[in-house]
């Protein structure tokens, strides 16, 4: 009886220190940079995303690498006629990729391994319009996921990972690819763009 009691003091002992080192290796969402302008912040992944950790983080980028990768970003709005696209828009302008880059490249540089860079970007001439967005390394990949484009913001708002309703999707450059959430290319998600980093 006496051996019964000393083993489950054991393994209480063992799920204790197991949820304890667990509690200790989250922090507290982590702001790299805020301004009027953008905001940059380490967080963990939504719920509702694909869990796809641990990340390869932290993880140094060139911030003109990332320039470059922002700069080039495309997205295409819905067309109403079947089998017709609309025409390609910058995701960023050159001001806000320019931006974004630096604040991007030191937020991974500091992530922990379950962490992603947040950020939320004003439309140059819309100011109450936002981008908004994630981005993380997984593998030698750069994941960039764009949540909203251009929406309005509303503080306070909470809203759990959904597609937008307007239809758009981003474009992939070259040696570009959307994520898929099923083998053989299939579950294509449109607003999320994987970019190699060899």
């Amino acid at each position: 009886m006496t051996s019964i009691i000393a083993k489950i003091g054991v393994m209480a002992a063992l799920l204790l220190a197991l949820g304890v080192s667990n509690s200790c290796s989250t922090r507290p969402n982590l702001v790299v940079h805020q301004s009027d302008t953008l905001s940059v912040v380490l967080r963990e992944l939504p719920s509702g995303y694909p869990p796809l950790t641990p990340h390869k983080h932290p993880y140094t980028i060139s911030h003109k690498y990332i320039l470059d990768i922002l700069a080039s970003l495309d997205y295409s709005e819905g067309s109403l006629l079947p089998f017709s696209q609309g025409r390609a828009h910058r995701v960023f302008s050159q001001h806000q990729a320019e931006l974004l880059a630096p604040e991007l490249s030191k937020a991974l540089s500091l992530a922990l391994p379950q962490e992603v860079a947040a950020f939320t970007l004003a439309d140059d001439e819309k100011p109450d319009r936002r981008t908004t967005g994630l981005g993380f390394v997984l593998g030698d990949e750069l994941h960039l996921i764009i949540e909203e484009l251009r929406k309005p913001f509303y503080q306070g708002e909470q809203k759990p990972y959904q597609q937008q309703l307007f239809r758009w999707e981003l474009l992939p450059g070259s040696r570009q690819r959307h994520y898929t959430s099923r083998p053989g290319g299939k579950g294509v998600i449109t607003n999320w763009i994987i970019t190699p980093l060899l």
